[in-house]
């Protein structure tokens, strides 16, 4: 691929993504910002913006392995074919895909890391709406181990891993945290392959398992995962923390809430269930009953609300179109954010456009010109206004009802229990960095 080619998507895939995931941070960029040949191996909740927001914080051109399915769409693999290697798995396999057979992955990804190139990896090998890391396969291992064995160990690999913290993967508009952690290096394990090559694969395998399962919050099951989930969304609307102390606190959490006793466990995740099925049954939000430093009234929120409406109203059609799209489509949710990330790159400036033509004709004697550029500022402008005054807004419009009185009895019974958290940040991490 050529490198302006590179940039124009580089460019494009950063901005769509800030938008979908306004507030994103990330920690560790220096770990992998840097030349190949590189593994980038990521966690894989949320189809292909994970190797998107994996690979767009780095000043290098990433390329990646991706399921052959993909390419069983000739529009989707004229675009992806320059940078992306097809993997076939046995479900794309089974719908016919004719590429990506374990030879070709092979030579191609050698191929690769002998020119020195970044490829990134799901080690999962499947996608699935969890907060959590499954059991890696052993092939970024054996990628790595035996691309340093065919190259007399010279070549210089790293397996670099990246665990990308999603508080709602398929929520627009949501945050998302980017953690890199420190890079493995396979000629490391030269001594191991060459007694052992499975017990060497096996190792380094576990090793890059334990690396990345540490930059997540990596729950044990569903139970304790909505448990969580309860108890974190009421102390996030209660005190409220940047996407990075977010993420901090939350495992604070985890790790107390394993601490407890099994009884008491599980009489707080009762209390927690009770309380978000509640919730779930009146139709309202945790953030009615909060104590959001955002819910109060504010100068700023009556002054800017004008050009919030302005930016939301004109950004409607695409709002309902992209909605509709998706909903006519009827395409699984785990790529709800893909599909509005990548269809928004055409639909926004073709809406721009009409838009702009409309306003023209409406009024031919105004500057066009003026209105079009309005557009993309008023549309981020009202994205930060919702994202800074949803609290206020979202919890005035929740409602209220019969069991008010109960809620607030539940929430204060879970959250009396709770120690008070700090966002710990390890020593060894760098300080978040917010991406504008």
């Amino acid at each position: 691929m050529s490198k302006p080619f590179f940039w124009v998507l580089h460019f494009m895939s950063r901005w769509m993504l800030r938008i979908f995931y306004p507030s994103m941070e990330t920690e560790g960029v220096a770990y992998a910002n840097h030349p190949g040949p590189t593994l980038l191996c990521g966690n894989h909740p949320n189809t292909l913006a994970d190797p998107l927001m994996a690979g767009i914080h780095l000043d290098h051109q990433t390329y990646f392995l991706a399921n052959a399915g993909l390419w069983m769409n000739p529009a989707m693999a004229f675009v992806i074919d320059p940078f992306c290697i097809p993997v076939a798995r046995p479900k794309d396999k089974e719908a016919g895909a004719d590429k990506g057979g374990k030879d070709e992955v092979f030579n191609r990804t050698f191929q690769a890391l002998e020119t020195g190139k970044i490829m990134y990896i799901a080690p999962e090998a499947y996608s699935e709406l969890e907060r959590k890391l499954r059991k890696i396969k052993a092939g970024a291992a054996s990628l790595a181990l035996e691309g340093e064995a065919r190259n007399d160990w010279k070549l210089g690999v790293t397996l670099q891993p990246v665990g990308v913290n999603y508080e709602s993967p398929t929520t627009c508009f949501s945050r998302a945290f980017v953690r890199y952690g420190e890079p493995i290096h396979a000629a490391e394990w030269r001594e191991q392959y060459e007694k052992s090559p499975m017990r060497a694969v096996r190792g380094l395998t576990n090793l890059l398992s334990d690396r990345m399962q540490d930059l997540l919050i990596h729950t044990k099951d569903k139970t304790e995962e909505r448990c969580l989930r309860r108890i974190d969304r009421s102390v996030q609307n209660d005190k409220p923390m940047p996407v990075s102390g977010h993420h901090y606190r939350t495992k604070n959490i985890l790790t107390w809430l394993r601490s407890l006793p099994e009884a008491e466990r599980e009489e707080l995740c009762g209390i927690t269930g009770k309380y978000d099925n509640l919730l779930r049954e009146s139709g309202q939000l945790d953030l009615e009953f909060s104590t959001h430093p955002r819910r109060k009234l504010s100068v700023g929120l009556l002054l800017a609300l004008p050009l919030f409406l302005y930016g939301w109203l004109n950004h409607l059609p695409w709002l309902l179109l992209i909605r509709g799209i998706w909903n006519a489509l009827g395409i699984d949710r785990g790529y709800k954010a893909t599909f509005q990330t990548l269809a928004s790159w055409f639909l926004l400036p073709l809406l721009y456009l009409v838009q702009t033509l409309v306003f023209n004709w409406v009024f031919p004697e105004a500057m066009g010109w003026l209105y079009l550029l309005s557009l993309p500022v008023s549309g981020l402008f009202a994205l930060r206004y919702w994202v800074t005054y949803r609290a206020f807004w979202a919890g005035r419009f929740s409602g209220s009802s019969r069991h008010d009185s109960e809620l607030r009895d539940l929430r204060h019974r879970m959250l009396a229990r709770l120690p008070h958290f700090e966002a710990a940040v390890p020593h060894t991490a760098e300080p978040a960095t917010r991406i504008s």
